[in-house]
């Protein structure tokens, strides 16, 4: 969690930003042009760029709930 709060205060403040839901359906949408796919593209044009995005998947198993704090996590 200390990796995690220093993260957090290193990053400037923004305005306050829409809170969005992307369920990627199928994972063709990773590599397909589809009207999802250009959905996605045409609402990034709309919103400010983030300072951060806070991602939650329900496609892990472990045991207890961890945070991942680091930049470029190796698994994406």
């Amino acid at each position: 969690m200390k990796a995690l709060n220093k993260i957090a205060s290193e990053l400037g403040a923004t305005p306050t930003m829409p809170v969005l839901f992307l369920g990627h359906g199928s994972p063709m949408n990773a590599i397909a042009e589809n009207e999802f796919v250009a959905g996605f593209r045409n609402m990034a044009l709309t919103i400010p760029k983030p300072n951060a995005i806070l991602c939650v998947s329900a496609h892990w198993e472990t045991r207890g709930t961890f945070v991942t704090a680091m930049e470029q996590p190796p698994t994406i």
